[in-house]
């Protein structure tokens, strides 16, 4: 959320929130981010640009 509106890639997030061993190749990042956004509800607030990575939007915007 501190980097919001900026995007963060799958590579980033992997090394901020678990740590700079976890294996690159995992889909623990595409689970979870899976997970926030039915926890989260409409509407949505997680958006995903295919190769830059994922960001926090103003759903009022």
């Amino acid at each position: 959320m501190r980097a919001g509106p900026a995007f963060l890639s799958t590579e980033q997030l992997l090394e901020q929130v678990w740590d700079e061993n976890a294996d690159p190749f995992t889909n623990t990042v595409t689970v979870t981010i899976g997970r926030l956004r039915r926890k989260l509800g409409n509407p949505p607030i997680i958006t995903t640009t295919p190769g830059v990575g994922y960001r926090i939007t103003d759903p009022a915007s």
